[in-house]
């Protein structure tokens, strides 16, 4: 039996994942740097992590998003205002997903990007979030308009699921419907 990916409820879970742990995540990186810092380390470790779920899903190699990773990384202890890094890991988001992992035509990818990840990021600032616990359901909101990425675009495991079918299985399949159906 083979195990099919689907990467849109473990973006679901992913993201209720982070919205539970970015309490516990902050305050401990509070004790260790200051607030604001704190806070984007925390954002860039779960872009860390789900880029490493995207290159999973996308069977690329990890190292192809350690350069995006490196330049968000960067913007971390940089002084800049933290609606400016946002803004950045929401490129450095669509580029890891959409230009390393599920490369598609440019037209395609450019309207779910632009929806997916402007319309996350605009939906969490309406609601503009100014405690950990407002943060935590925001990432997870995040994390829900996120998986409408793979609607969007057409759920990866299908398609590969279709190319992977075993001849033999195919057969099967082919015999039990003809058996149940009498034709």
């Amino acid at each position: 039996m083979k195990i099919t990916r689907r990467p849109m409820p473990a973006t679901i879970l992913f993201g209720l994942m982070c919205g539970l742990f970015f309490i516990p995540v902050s305050m401990v990186l509070g004790y260790i740097v200051y607030w604001p810092m704190a806070f984007r380390l925390a954002i860039w470790s779960y872009l860390a992590l789900y880029g490493l779920l995207l290159t999973r899903w996308g069977k690329v190699s990890p190292i192809s998003i350690v350069f995006p990773l490196l330049i968000l990384l960067v913007f971390v202890f940089w002084g800049n205002p933290n609606s400016a890094f946002l803004l950045l890991a929401l490129g450095i988001l669509s580029w890891i997903r959409s230009g390393i992992c599920f490369q598609r035509p440019l037209f395609k990818i450019l309207g779910a990007e632009l929806f997916v990840c402007i319309g996350g990021g605009v939906l969490v600032a309406y609601f503009a979030p100014h405690s950990t616990l407002t943060w935590a359901m925001g990432i997870w909101m995040f994390f829900l308009v996120q998986s409408l990425y793979f609607v969007l675009m057409g759920d990866i495991s299908d398609e590969e699921e279709r190319l992977a079918v075993d001849p033999f299985e195919q057969a099967r399949k082919h015999a039990e419907r003809i058996l149940s159906n009498g034709v």
